[in-house]
This record gives C-alpha cells, sequence and structure tokens, in this order.
C-alpha cells in the first residue's frame, strides 16, 4: 500500500492527457431488445438481483443531458460503444435509424469538444448470431468485419478512437467456459475456439477500419486498439515454485496468448496450433488496459495453510473484489515492451461508500503516474463507469458511478468522488491535500 512520506506529494500528469469514463450500450442505453442478454435476461432466473435491464439509465434518449453533465465534470474524452444489433437488428439488414441515432451521439461528443472512443463490441451479439452459434461459429468473424465496414461508412469521419472488442478473453471464457454469460456453456475447448475467433476478428477488423477510412476518403486518421482485462495473478506465496508457475499459467492463459498473438500474429495453443496470419500481426494502434484487481493462486488450495495465508494477505474489499493497486502498475508495465500507447480503459469500484471510492481513484491514478514516471507511454484515464448502470449477471444491485442513478426517476446526481475527479482533471494533477484527505 501507500506509504505516508511517498504519498503526501503533488503528482503531474503528462500535458495533453486524456481523461474521461467509460460506459457499454446495454448497460445504460435500455430496451437493446435484439441482443442475446436481453433474451437470456427474459427467461429468468438469470440475474442475481432478479432485475431485467429494461430501460436501463435511458441513455439512449438522455445521452445530450448526460454529455451536459460530463461537461461540467471536466470530462475530455468519453468511452462508450455501439449496439451491433441496434445497427444490424437483421442479418445483412441496417438501420439507418440506428446509424444516424449513432450519429447524432459521437456529434454531440464532438459539439461539447470531448474526444469520443467507440468500443465496436461489449459483450453483446445479434440474437440472430447467437442463434448461428454465436462466437463458436467460423462465419462470426467475416460477419463482425462486415458490421465494422457498416460503421467506418457511416460513422467514421467522427470518430478519432476506436476498440475493436471489450476483455475478449473473459467474454469467451465467461460465454463458453465458466458458463455464468449467454449461452452458459461449460466446455474448454468452446472457449479455445471463441476465443481463437475473437482474435482473429479483432485482426480482420483493425485492418477494416484503416482499409474502409481510406477507401472513403477520411481525413481524420483514427487510433485502433484492443481491450484487455488485465487481471493480475499473484502466486499465494511467491517463494513456492508450485505457486509462482499456476499464476504464470494463468497469466499466459487469459492474458498474454491474446497480446503476443496481435503482436506476432501467431494464435499460440491451446487456442490455435501455432498458426501465423499476416493480417493479424501488428494489428494494433493503441492498447486499452482494463484492471480492477488480483487474484491469489495456487495450486494447492485443498491445504488449510494455504488459505489461511491467502486470508492473512488480502487486502481491502469492495462490494465486488479486493483492492490491490499494486497490480495494476505491474500489469501496467508489462505491455510497455510493445511500444505503443496505453490508455487505461476502465479501472473503477463496485461500493456505496463514495469516500472508499474516492480512495480507490486515488490510488490507483497514483499508480498510474508511477507507470509514466518508469517510461510507459501512457495517455489517458477513463474511469468505470460514469454511471450507476446495469452490471451483467448481478444486475443493478452494483454502484460502480460517479454519478448515482435514482433508477424510478432516472435523476443523475454526480457523487463527491466525481468532483475530486473533476478537481484532478481541472489541474491535471493529484495534490498533497487531496491524498492526505482520503488517505
Amino acid at each position: 500500500m501507500i506509504r505516508k512520506e511517498e504519498a503526501y506529494q503533488d503528482i503531474e500528469f503528462p500535458k495533453g492527457f486524456l481523461w474521461g469514463a467509460a460506459t457499454s450500450a446495454h448497460q445504460v442505453e435500455g430496451n437493446n431488445t435484439n441482443n442475446q442478454w436481453w433474451a437470456w435476461e427474459q427467461e429468468g432466473g438469470h440475474i442475481n438481483d432478479g432485475s431485467i435491464s429494461g430501460r436501463a439509465c435511458d441513455h439512449y434518449n438522455l445521452y445530450e443531458k448526460d454529455f451536459d453533465l460530463i461537461k461540467q465534470l471536466g470530462h475530455n474524452t468519453h468511452r462508450f460503444s455501439i449496439e451491433w444489433s441496434r445497427i444490424e437488428p437483421k442479418e445483412g439488414k441496417w438501420s439507418k435509424k440506428e446509424i444516424d441515432h449513432y450519429r447524432q451521439v459521437i456529434q454531440a461528443l464532438n459539439d461539447r469538444d470531448i474526444t469520443p472512443m467507440v468500443t465496436l463490441h461489449h459483450f453483446t451479439d445479434p440474437i440472430w448470431l447467437a442463434e448461428k452459434g454465436g462466437w463458436l461459429n467460423p462465419k462470426v468473424v467475416e460477419l463482425f468485419e462486415r458490421y465494422t465496414r457498416k460503421v467506418v461508412e457511416s460513422l467514421g469521419d467522427l470518430i478519432p478512437f476506436y476498440n475493436t472488442i471489450n476483455e475478449p478473453v473473459w467474454v469467451a471464457y465467461a460465454s463458453y467456459g465458466l458458463g455464468v454469460h449467454p449461452p452458459c456453456h461449460n466446455d474448454m475447448n468452446e472457449f479455445y475456439t471463441a476465443g481463437k475467433h475473437f482474435l482473429m476478428a479483432h485482426g480482420k477488423c483493425y485492418r477494416a477500419i484503416h482499409e474502409t477510412v481510406k477507401d472513403m476518403g477520411f481525413k481524420i486518421k483514427p487510433q485502433v486498439g484492443i481491450v484487455k482485462q488485465m487481471m493480475y495473478y499473484d502466486p499465494v506465496d511467491p517463494n513456492v515454485k508450485e505457486d509462482v508457475e499456476e499464476a504464470e499459467r494463468m497469466d499466459e492463459l487469459t492474458n498474454r496468448w491474446f497480446l503476443e498473438g496481435i503482436h506476432t500474429g501467431i494464435i499460440r495453443k491451446p487456442f490455435g496450433k501455432g498458426e501465423e496470419l499476416e493480417y493479424l500481426k501488428d494489428s494494433w494502434d493503441i492498447i486499452g488496459v482494463n484492471y480492477y484487481t488480483r487474484s491469489q493462486i495456487s495450486p494447492r488450495l485443498n491445504d488449510p495453510k494455504v488459505l489461511e495465508l491467502m486470508l492473512s494477505r488480502r487486502g481491502e474489499s469492495t462490494d465486488m473484489y479486493e483492492v490491490y493497486p499494486e497490480g495494476f502498475y505491474k500489469q501496467l508495465m508489462s505491455v510497455k515492451k510493445y511500444g505503443k500507447p496505453v490508455y487505461v480503459t476502465e479501472n473503477g469500484i463496485a461500493t456505496k461508500d463514495d469516500k472508499q471510492r474516492c480512495r480507490y481513484i486515488l490510488i490507483h491514478l497514483r499508480e498510474v503516474h508511477k507507470a509514466i514516471r518508469d517510461g510507459l507511454d501512457l495517455r489517458g484515464f477513463m474511469y468505470w463507469s460514469l454511471m450507476d448502470n446495469f452490471e451483467w449477471s448481478l444486475g443493478y444491485s452494483m454502484r460502480f458511478g460517479l454519478i448515482e442513478i435514482d433508477y424510478e426517476t432516472l435523476e443523475r446526481k454526480p457523487r463527491p468522488s466525481a468532483y475530486l475527479y473533476r478537481d484532478i482533471i481541472k489541474s491535471n494533477k493529484i495534490t498533497a491535500q487531496q491524498f492526505e484527505k482520503y488517505l
């Protein structure tokens, strides 16, 4: 954790640093009735708090009000996703109405001098795609590429930043390996297949964006990257070889093979057979990192002494996970080797205690600053989330937002953490007094 003699000093961020927050379409827009998550919710019994996404935050209709609010809060960038099932509600059928809607959304950000960062896939698929086997179907790669080209043809003159896919390895694992997201399969071979298709789709998507921008004659030169969730795997006992090796294995399974796949163009086993794809190699201009917490790792969990050690090492808890900022720095520095500009595309906390949220923001931004100081080309930070929202299988029970949502009235109310964040953005630094107040 932070030592007092280190913490209570001003820390300043680079000039031109991008500050903002993130959302995803299904979690905030409301009434995304044509995707597989909506269909799954209607079955009942899947969401922990018994809710369904429903109208969510009604951001689909209230986006201008929300953008006025983030402008007041000083944000100069905003990350959000475009809902594939709105753009292509039926296979091969494009919705001009929805394309026009997203054009208005992006233009509203540009009109407020807020830089848009667009995510093309954030967990949800059109129902028609799910019925064709979703990410297990090899055709999904070309279908996603086709959707990407349509978005860029229609909106690409307004978009400076693209995230191709949000947390692709987690989506593949949660949907096909762990079975906690639809279609809720428990098959590791399906996880490997879906993961491979996500990697291939990213490479195709990257090329499609740049080719389409060129073909359309747009003056904009977009920056395109992946958003990778970077769980930190910490051996329970770093002096025990088995723990270290198991942590390395988990890091390879969920992090390294995907990043190295983009870097080298090679799909590692068990996701592939070592095949090399030229279109995949170096298919990124930027890297997006999502970080929340660590996982303590050991193959010896049936040993009571190991469990006792895990508990003794556990830090502060949130409503969802442990606070472990040290892992943030380590995972940020782990992508330095690729030589690409890095953006923190998600970092945040589920808590009803906003003082805890303030602490979380400060200690994690301290790790961001440390990474920059140590040579990482890190250019922006986006808190998750802008507002309370539908937290997937946990429903509305988790409160991540800088902005509190009253789900009965849809009233937006910035929390004290939103104003702390505003003050950091305004000065482009964290002051010793801010550390002293919250730590």
